[in-house]
């Protein structure tokens, strides 16, 4: 009887695996080998340049001289210790806040609308029309806004026009303006993120609301709000920190009362020369949007777990007519 022949530890063919954990295995190299690249552009172009701003920001400011290597507080004492960068740094919360609620305000009842069309095409025209104004930068849209809002023309005659100012007034640069820009500017993010929240919500939820005796404006507090609820925070956070770091609107159409943080480092940097300050004034700033998206992560979080309260429109039902 013939012994069937044997393969040698040498044998090439003996040595791959045909197993059912060898196409795992291989997979996961070529995943490792893939995310390689796009790792590795992360830490060259992100990683590495914060950790170089973190280390300058302790560096000592030679006026007219550049800089020297050392370790020094003083650039944070006085980034701290100046009444003037304490002020722009709690007035850049404010404009941001102010700008996340304007957009939450317009966009909300819009996006609504635009979510409830029966026709596809026009949903589409919609969103296309919303993401338009994405196709032109920053600098563009803040320099047609300075003309819009400009004494010679747009806004300013208008308003003289209708008879509310004796004469054409300009609202650029200043407050009214860079507020204006900035919502411009933002608006369309907060619409893409309440779409998505708006458009998973079931229009039989809403009708089952008000076959139980709701009134439409119950309906909207108790079920539509509530659900769509995450989509308007997540909105809100990303045009909060989005605000915080914008520098092209405040500096074309505001004045330095209206400069925010990312114009005042810009300012140090350029025409100061004072690089370690500057840089210490963006390790601040970076550390206050990380604790805000931070919180504010959490609060998606729980808005996420617990989104629907609109049992209450079912256990109150006529009450609520």
């Amino acid at each position: 009887m013939r012994r069937a022949p044997t393969r040698s530890g040498t044998d090439p063919i003996g040595a791959v695996s045909f197993g059912p954990g060898a196409a795992p295995e291989q997979g996961g190299r070529w995943a490792r080998i893939l995310l390689a690249y796009p790792v590795g552009m992360l830490v060259v172009f992100f990683v590495v340049p914060l950790f170089m701003m973190l280390v300058v920001s302790f560096y000592r400011n030679i006026p007219g001289a550049g800089w020297e290597p050392a370790f020094t507080l003083e650039n944070y004492v006085r980034a701290f210790s100046r009444g003037l960068y304490r002020d722009r740094l709690v007035f850049t919360l404010q404009v941001s806040a102010l700008n996340a609620l304007l957009c939450l305000l317009i966009g909300y009842p819009y996006t609504y609308y635009l979510a409830r069309l029966a026709s596809p095409f026009w949903r589409q025209a919609g969103l296309t029309l919303t993401v338009s104004t994405l196709w032109l930068t920053y600098v563009v849209r803040s320099y047609a806004w300075s003309v819009l809002l400009s004494a010679t023309s747009g806004v300013g005659q208008l308003v003289h026009w209708l008879g509310l100012t004796e004469r054409p007034e300009g609202y650029a640069p200043g407050p009214l303006a860079t507020v204006v820009g900035l919502m411009y500017v933002f608006l369309p993010f907060m619409i893409l993120s309440l779409y998505g929240s708006l458009r998973a919500i079931d229009p039989s939820m809403e009708e089952a609301s008000m076959n139980l005796g709701a009134r439409p404006w119950r309906t909207f507090w108790h079920v539509v709000l509530p659900l769509s609820w995450p989509g308007a925070v997540a909105g809100a956070i990303m045009v909060f920190l989005l605000t915080m770091g914008n520098y092209v609107v405040p500096s074309i159409l505001g004045q330095p009362a209206q400069w925010t943080m990312p114009v005042i480092i810009t300012n140090q940097v350029m025409n100061e020369s004072n690089v370690p300050f500057g840089a210490a004034m963006s390790v601040i700033l970076l550390v206050v949007l990380g604790l805000l998206a931070y919180g504010a992560g959490r609060l998606v979080g729980l808005a996420r777990i617990n989104p629907y309260s609109g049992g209450r429109v079912a256990a109150e039902g006529g009450d609520g007519r």
